[in-house]
């Protein structure tokens, strides 16, 4: 018969050992770059990244392209090119 004293010996060892091999393995995990997500994550984060600066650079285009706009409407009031240029603009909207 086992006594309480063995017992409580096995159960401490058990402990002991799945908690000496739950470090063991999670040392591998990361190593490994967690599963091998690391590697997926930062392609994201590049990506994202080089996303936000093309939609930085776009938002500049349009602006550009507003501020000449503007210029040729400025233009138009007093007729000359300005004025086709918005019935062309005005076309494309039909």
């Amino acid at each position: 018969m086992i006594t309480a004293r063995s017992m409580s010996m096995i159960v401490i060892l058990a402990f002991l050992i799945g908690f000496g091999l739950g470090g063991l393995s999670l040392h591998v995990a990361s190593a490994q770059g967690i599963l091998g997500l690391k590697d997926s994550v930062t392609q994201i984060g590049s990506s994202l990244v080089e996303m936000q600066k093309n939609v930085d650079e776009l938002q500049k285009n349009m602006n550009t392209i507003k501020q000449a706009k503007d210029q040729l409407s400025s233009l138009s009031s007093s007729g000359g090119v300005g004025g086709a240029m918005d019935s062309i603009m005005n076309k494309g909207k039909k």
